[in-house]
Parts: structure tokens; sequence; C-alpha cells
């Protein structure tokens, strides 16, 4: 409920600061994005609240007490975490420089395809991994664990 809240907190402080923005410098862009700002997040504030509510969540519940946990976004996230990459970064990056071909040329297409490529297949790499991860723990433990190939071990 904590992250609740911080929309609530959020979308109060965006309504003060926009109603003393135009109080102080009588410029209605700025005062207008604040002010839209604080009613957005006044939005998702009252809408993750009526969730909480009708998923049952309170602070601190955890489940351990025979509880039910609740759905949605109050979802209990315990599970695999992912692994550390630079492949976002990578593709990002790849992305970006792919996109610049079109105002300096196809040599930006070149030198963006290559950490491009590199990290998509980093990406599809790790998500396969995390799927194997996943559905490993998820068989019977009288069954044997199926053996990984060359590929599989690459990087690892």
């Amino acid at each position: 409920m904590d992250e609740v809240r911080y929309f609530g907190r959020l979308s109060l402080y965006a309504l003060v600061v926009g109603v003393a923005y135009w109080f102080l410098s009588y410029e209605p862009a700025g005062t207008m994005l604040l002010v839209g700002f604080g009613l957005a997040t006044g939005t998702g504030y009252l809408v993750l609240r009526s969730g909480a509510r009708e998923s049952g969540a309170k602070p601190g519940e955890g489940g351990a007490d025979g509880e039910p946990t609740p759905n949605g976004p109050f979802a209990d996230e315990s599970g695999p975490v992912p692994t550390r990459s630079g492949a976002p970064l990578a593709v990002g990056f790849g992305i970006a420089a792919v996109a610049l071909a079109g105002a300096f040329g196809p040599w930006f297409i070149i030198a963006g395809a290559v950490p491009l490529l590199l990290g998509a297949a980093d990406w599809l790499r790790a998500a396969e991994h995390e799927l194997a991860l996943r559905t490993s723990a998820d068989e019977p433990e009288h069954t044997e664990p199926k053996a990984q190939g060359v590929a599989g071990d690459l990087g690892r």
C-alpha cells in the first residue's frame, strides 16, 4: 500500500506546486502541465486505491498466516528475478544509432546493427534461460533434469 500512498502524495505535491507556480509566474503553459500532472497522478492514486480495496490488500499482508493474497498489482512478487544484463542498453543504443541513419546516412545503420543484433541475441538467450529455470522448477522432483546443449552453456 506504500506505492498507492506515494501516488497520493505525488499528486498533492504537483497540485500545490502548480498553484504556487501560477501565483509566482502567471505562466499558463507550465501551470497547466503541473496541474495536469497532479490530476493524472491523482487519478492513478484513486484507481490503485480502489483496486487495493477490491483485492483485499492490507498493509503488511503477506499471506503466510493463511489469508488469501491479493491479485493484480498487489500480488506477491516473490519469484525468480532476471539476472543482470547489458542487453537492454545495447538494444536501445542500436535502435538509436539506426534511427540516426535517416539524418546522417547509411553508415549509422551498420554502426547500430552490431549492438542491436548482439543485444537482441543476448536478451533472447537470457529469456530462454529464465524460461528453462521456471519450467524446471515446475516439474515434479522424480523426473531427471534435462541436459543442456552447448548453446545453453555459452556465457554462463
